[in-house]
């Protein structure tokens, strides 16, 4: 029986290869859709699982109450905290400290690169489970001045040479003798480190400051399997204003590393999602895309039932039983669902790398595994019947009787099931166009939002080594070669998020809630102003007719002025601290700026100090804005001999301000990019339905067609009768669907302080993309009908 079943489901296929190409490809890029998906789901669910005490390693976290109204959520923590829990919190194991992943020059002999390193301390490598392929990790940082590569490092700095031993210049300074070689840990890690040092070798050069309010490091810490999380974070949660003495509304807790990645975003001190909303949205569009896919083909049979329901009356005249008709129905699916996974396999291949580049990740169809094999055999049996169910059971159903007098027209009164899935399949592409057309138009607003500086020419490159100490040199030399209008070194650049913060500040009119109020920091060199281009507005620029600007002076951005609630802010006094404090400031506001883009791109400038430093601080980066009217690439040459003069052993590692800027854009495009190629996929494979069926009717209402044309309707009116039905179905969508992409994006677009207000355009914009495929699709099949010649379908009448 099974023989004759699968010989008679591969005649159908043979027999109408049309249908057949329009099923096997409208599953297998539904299939090939929803398996991408899945890969990129998968992958972010992975993250950091490889550690295998993965359940019982959490991440300081800190809830700071800037105000009545706002508390922000920070892993930066002092340096002491470290030390406190590790002394006095008995439930905690194991402590590391971590400084921030920093870009580091890493030479050996000629050989100079930019390396992702990090500060740890030994408890990091017990902690996690990354594993040495040479040398040991129990007493890697027994010297503090040593270096852990990884294997990808360890082979780009020596080659095929053996690296244990081997003398690394650092920073173009310090040289730190190699202790052990990491095996390449998977890519879904939090971490992306290319090399750890101790931290008690940056203790030894001064790059740590271990204060309770320093706020410049990550915490992780070993819970013990037995211990109550709700208890040690009560535990711990005044730590820092019981040491503090004061009132510093520091309140820690700890939080899972394996909600770190997807359930990273906090609001005022709550966890309410982060990155898992992404992936809820595409495991939603995956789920949908393989749907409309699984429609296709129910629709495509139960259209083509009238055709197969003289098969069905002779079958059931025969003697056959309706739960066999099932199941051959069932079965002629599962073939078909098998022959689309085998194409969708295909496709998944040869789209890989460009899905990869596109969500930059290094996904893998590991057909080898026998997982993979089991998950394609699930995603056929419930793709086989999830399409072939609704036919089968519809299809087995006929009267014998009425199907071999010829009195049954099961193509008509199948219509309403068939509309409904069609409604509900164009219903969801046009929320998806809708949705890309909003997630472009917010990144082009945000994108379009005034920067507050001038970014064209304007470049930067970080400063290491002995270059560091002679940046004032540096920045001259620059100046004389004539490449540059203008040059100034900075802690942080416009546009970045990388700076500082601070609080507890006291002025004059402060008021109590204000006690908390945070502000950035930005330190900088003369000529800030001239080289950028952010625009004075009130009071004057820092220079070195006033020697005291190098002490206490303090430019201030117009956020910072509403703020502080000065009217005339001019010569107004900023302190920070008790006057019999050592580390006591004072300010005074010699300058106003216009607010400029510092931080995310969709919120609002935050208040902002700008200090003047002429020499030690953070002056780690010089930013150039080069003349327009010399080649980039020969001045960028000309900068980097000067450069290399004081920074040997340390690569030229230069970045042009607008590219940069693209960059900050990254996530928003990557999600309007992955809605846009799936939604586009999701309409395709609709069309190909839709191919199908107007096939199908056209041949249905041949004879009716050859009555209006012998009575003198021309192809125009046949062409809008027969595409009238499709249209009221796309239009019956676009109502569903609106308010729906509405409520959704709205919902999205409340995560940006600077948003769209979501207006009509898209929506219009939407409805005509949907129906004007809508047309295209069903035109070919209506106009051919429309020409055809009335006497062949007349004939037998």
């Amino acid at each position: 029986m099974l023989q004759n079943y699968l010989k008679i489901a591969l005649r159908n296929l043979i027999k109408n290869p049309v249908y057949s190409f329009i099923n096997i490809m409208g599953l297998a890029v539904g299939m090939a859709a929803s398996i991408m998906i899945m890969l990129w789901v998968l992958d972010e669910f992975s993250y950091d699982t490889f550690h295998q005490k993965k359940d019982q390693v959490y991440r300081v976290m800190r809830n700071f109450k800037e105000s009545e109204t706002k508390i922000w959520t920070s892993s930066s923590q002092g340096g002491l905290l470290g030390d406190y829990l590790r002394k006095n919190i008995p439930e905690i194991k194991r402590v590391t400290l971590t400084d921030w992943e920093n870009p580091i020059a890493l030479a050996y002999q000629d050989k100079a690169l930019k390396k992702t390193v990090m500060g740890v301390e030994p408890d990091f490598l017990d902690i996690f489970s990354f594993e040495a392929v040479k040398g040991s990790l129990k007493t890697a940082f027994k010297d503090p001045k040593s270096i852990i590569l990884t294997e990808s490092t360890a082979k780009a700095l020596f080659g095929d040479e053996e690296p244990i031993n081997k003398i690394v210049r650092y920073y173009g300074k310090y040289d730190l003798k190699v202790s052990a070689v990491l095996k390449d840990y998977p890519k879904h890690s939090r971490f992306a480190f290319e090399a750890l040092v101790p931290m008690k070798f940056l203790d030894s050069i001064g790059w740590t400051f271990y204060g309770w309010s320093s706020n410049n490091y990550q915490i992780y810490v070993e819970l013990d399997p037995k211990a109550n999380l709700a208890a040690v974070n009560a535990k711990i949660k005044n730590i820092y204003t019981a040491q503090e003495k004061k009132d510093s509304n520091g309140d820690i807790f700890l939080y899972p590393l394996t909600k770190s990645r997807l359930y990273g975003r906090f609001e005022n001190g709550v966890p309410v999602g982060g990155r898992i909303e992404n992936v809820q949205l595409f495991s939603i569009i995956a789920s949908f895309v393989l749907l409309i896919a699984c429609i296709n083909f129910m629709n495509l049979s139960t259209a083509r039932s009238e055709k197969r329901a003289r098969e069905v009356g002779i079958r059931k005249t025969s003697g056959a039983m309706r739960s066999g008709l099932i199941s051959q129905f069932l079965g002629e699916s599962l073939i078909l669902a098998f022959l689309g996974l085998l194409v969708a396999i295909g496709l998944v291949e040869l789209s890989l790398p460009w899905f990869n580049n596109l969500v930059e990740k290094q996904l893998d169809l590991e057909l080898a595994q026998p997982i993979y094999w089991a998950a394609a055999l699930g995603i056929v049996i419930i793709t086989g019947v999830l399409a072939g169910s609704y036919p089968a059971f519809y299809l087995s159903a006929f009267n014998p009787v009425t199907v071999l007098k010829g009195t049954m027209r099961v193509g008509r009164s199948a219509s309403i099931p068939r509309k409904v899935l069609v409604i509900l399949q164009f219903s969801f592409s046009i929320a998806l166009i809708i949705s890309t057309l909003l997630v472009y138009q917010q990144v082009q607003f945000a994108k379009n939002q005034p920067l507050g500086y001038n970014q064209e020419n304007l470049m930067y490159f970080s400063m290491e080594g002995d270059a560091a100490n002679h940046w004032q040199t540096l920045r001259n030399e620059i100046m004389a070669t004539g490449v540059a209008e203008n040059v100034y070194c900075t802690s942080s650049v416009p546009g970045s998020s990388g700076g500082s913060n601070g609080w507890g500040f006291n002025w004059r009119g402060r008021r109590p809630e204000q006690a908390n109020q945070v502000f950035e920091f930005m330190r900088v060199s003369y000529d800030f102003l001239k080289t950028t281009g952010v625009q004075l507005v009130a009071g004057r620029d820092f220079s070195p007719a006033f020697p005291g600007d190098t002490s206490r002076a303090v430019i201030i951005n117009e956020s910072a002025v509403k703020t502080l609630g000065f009217k005339n802010p001019i010569g107004e006094t900023i302190t920070r601290g008790d006057a019999d404090n050592p580390y006591y400031e004072r300010y005074t506001v010699v300058g106003v700026v216009k607010n400029f883009s510092y931080g995310s791109p969709y919120e609002v400038t935050d208040p902002m100090f700008i200090n003047l430093t002429v020499q030690g601080g953070n002056m780690s980066t010089m930013v150039v804005r080069l003349k327009g009217n010399q080649a980039a690439s020969a001045s960028l040459e000309k900068i980097q001999h000067i450069y290399q003069k004081y920074g040997r052993d340390v690569p030229f590692d230069h970045h042009f301000m607008d590219t940069d800027f693209e960059r900050r854009f990254q996530a928003e495009q990557q999600l309007g990019a992955l809605a846009f190629t799936f939604g586009g996929l999701a309409i395709f494979i609709s069309c190909l339905g839709l191919f199908g069926l107007a096939s199908f009717m056209a041949e249905q209402r041949r004879k009716e067609i050859g009555v209006r044309k012998v009575l003198g309707a021309t192809v125009t009116n046949l062409w809008g009768l027969l595409s009238k039905d499709f249209v009221v179905l796309v239009v019956i969508s676009f109502l569903i669907a609106s308010p729906l992409a509405y409520y959704y994006m709205n919902q999205w677009l409340q995560k940006y302080t600077i948003r769209i207000e979501i207006g009509w355009v898209v929506f219009a914009a939407a409805g005509t993309i949907a129906l004007g495929v809508t047309l295209i699709t069903v035109s070919y099949q209506a106009i051919r009908a429309a020409q055809a010649d009335p006497v062949r379908s007349l004939k037998s009448e």
